[in-house]
């Protein structure tokens, strides 16, 4: 056995020869020139090693670099395109001869990378990537020379810090990714490996800082990349949001280019909730999302991007919704609390799709201020201005907390019941409710009308024709009703109702007006007459205007009405009657004196 013990001997100082030429006597540095000019040929860019390029022998043998750019082509602004402070990799050789790629230490650290866009077209990957050749190779060529799964990747130490990539485009604000640590440690394929970084996106005036944590798993023909146990904690800092925490598992499929990702836990803000989402992007991205939230509050966002809705109406542009078109979406949504512009809504029920820019509603539900409201809708976002048309049904709803808290209008109570059907084109505010076209029918009942007393009205306005006092009831302003029915149609802003009608204790009243939405202004020509008894309101057990049908005007604002009767036709109607009156007793006695004869 002393050949095996001399052969062992041999190989060993062989193998130790070869580190000492490698270390000692053969110096890489001899290639610098070499390597820049051939890089300058084939790009056109140049290439800069500053630093000196050395030898690593532990944990094995491997190369290190210092000081390393690449220039962007000429004229670009930065030159240069790419900066590398230390790069130090190291590979294990025995395994490559297996086709088994295992990266023992991988260490990136002061990566800058400026990638920029000009006015023309031109950007930093031009020349790059070589066109001709890929053009002129074999068709045979497209075949990989080894089948899937034959060979094996490995990463056992793998840490990227300070890593800045800008994304510049000539003539808009700079976008910048940094990240500043990513480790990975003891991955191999089919195993789970863990992962840590984080990073910084800025893009003024927002900026987003982001850690995250998971297990990565990659599968052997590295087509199957798997997170568990993942964990995204997100400050976000010039935007209506402030913190997104997700508690995540994700699955990537890159062979049949699809994302399954699960959300076991959501937290946005004060929002909490789970949900899934699935991306498919072999052809056109079909996007399906599954969200189910505890309690929503709008007022915190919508209350900071006030002044850029105010620009946005002052530049009178359309919304951009060509994005719609570029996507397929199947979105649903559950919500146990919901808060909208003061409106509180509780288990909302969302079904929505979008087909290339066809957005649909086919189901919305929810349980609103005592009562129910079930809508469809549908936006057509495939050409512009966008057009879009619903329907809605309310039922058994609390109309006066409603009115209050969605816009600060204190004028009805009563259970509302409400058909609303629409449709329209455009999206800017101002044109809203301009191009709104609509039509509906409403019934309110066991309500009232806040802010008159059409009883008490009519009997001042009496009092004031007699020289009597008026009455001085110092209750409530309002005027109760047991029903109140109408139908409108919506054009050109102004909401018209031909037939609307109360029935009330005291008094009846019909007419017609309309509401202006653009101005808010009232007008409204309405007949009203007290009915036999207006016990209860101030007034007589016998009223004896009662059955006179008397003019009564509703003018001003939404918040502010003004009611006014018409005492002229009042005093007229009196006068008639009277006249009337003393007709009847005229003929009355001219028929006793005939009757006599």
């Amino acid at each position: 056995m002393n050949w095996l013990k001399w052969l062992l001997v041999a190989v060993v100082g062989l193998i130790a020869v070869t580190v000492f030429y490698l270390l000692v006597l053969f110096d890489l540095n001899d290639f610098k020139a070499e390597i820049t000019q051939k890089v300058e040929q084939q790009t056109g860019r140049q290439l800069q090693i500053a630093g000196d390029i050395g030898w690593t022998v532990y944990p094995s043998l491997g190369v290190s670099l210092s000081d390393v750019t690449l220039s962007n082509p000429e004229g670009f602004v930065p030159e240069q395109m790419l900066e590398v402070s230390k790069l130090v990799a190291a590979v294990a050789l025995m395994p490559l001869l297996n086709k088994d790629l295992q990266i023992q230490q991988l260490h990136l650290d002061g990566v800058t990378v400026n990638l920029v866009t000009a006015k023309n077209g031109r950007t930093s990957m031009d020349g790059l990537t070589s066109d001709k050749a890929v053009a002129s190779a074999p068709a045979e060529t497209a075949t990989p020379v080894t089948a899937a799964g034959s060979q094996q990747l490995q990463l056992e130490d793998v840490s990227i810090r300070n890593l800045q990539l800008n994304m510049i485009t000539e003539g808009s604000p700079t976008q910048s990714l940094a990240l500043k640590s990513l480790n990975l440690t003891d991955f191999k394929a089919n195993e789970w490996a863990p992962l840590d970084f984080e990073l910084v996106v800025k893009s003024d005036p927002t900026q987003l800082e982001v850690k995250g944590s998971a297990q990565l798993q990659l599968s052997n023909n590295n087509q199957l990349l798997q997170l568990k146990d993942f964990v995204l904690d997100t400050d976000f800092q010039g935007l209506p949001l402030k913190q997104l925490v997700l508690e995540t598992e994700l699955k990537l499929a890159l062979d049949k280019k699809q994302l399954d990702w699960q959300w076991q836990k959501l937290e946005l803000d004060d929002i909490k909730g789970s949900g899934q989402l699935a991306v498919n992007y072999a052809k056109q991205a079909v996007i399906k999302l599954d969200l189910k939230l505890d309690e929503v509050d709008t007022a915190a966002y919508t209350a900071e991007n006030t002044s850029t809705t105010e620009a946005e109406v002052v530049a009178g542009s359309e919304p951009d919704l060509t994005a719609l078109r570029q996507f397929d979406l199947d979105l649903k949504l559950a919500v146990k609390t919901l808060k909208v512009s003061g409106l509180h809504t509780e288990n909302l029920q969302l079904s929505l799709t979008n087909k290339a820019g066809l957005v649909q509603i086919q189901n919305a539900s929810a349980d609103l201020y005592d009562g129910k409201v079930v809508a469809k809708a549908t936006l057509d976002a495939r050409k512009t201005p966008v057009s879009y048309s619903f329907n809605k049904q309310l039922s058994g709803l609390a109309l006066r907390p409603m009115l209050i808290d969605g816009a600060d209008i204190d004028l009805l109570s009563g259970t509302a019941k409400l058909s609303i059907e629409g449709k329209g084109q455009s999206l800017l505010p101002e044109q809203l409710k301009k191009n709104l076209l609509a039509n509906g029918s409403f019934e309110i009942t066991d309500g009232s009308l806040y802010g008159v007393n059409i009883a008490q009205m009519i009997r001042n306005a009496k009092a004031t024709l007699k020289n009597e006092a008026q009455s001085t009831d110092n209750t409530e302003q309002k005027t109760d009703f047991s029903s109140l029915t109408g139908s409108f149609n919506l054009t050109d802003g102004v909401l018209t109702n031909p037939d609307l009608k109360m029935a009330a204790p005291l008094l009846r009243l019909s007419g017609k007006g309309s509401a202006n939405l653009l101005t808010e202004a009232l007008d409204y020509q309405l007949s009203t007459a007290l009915v036999n008894t207006s016990k209860g309101q101030g007034g007589k057990e016998k009223d004896d205007l009662a059955g006179v049908e008397i003019p009564l005007k509703i003018s001003g604002t939404m918040q502010e009405p003004k009611y006014s009767l018409d005492t002229k036709a009042l005093f007229e109607t009196q006068l008639k009657d009277k006249v009337e009156t003393q007709k009847d007793k005229l003929k009355n006695k001219l028929l006793e004196k005939l009757g006599g004869l």
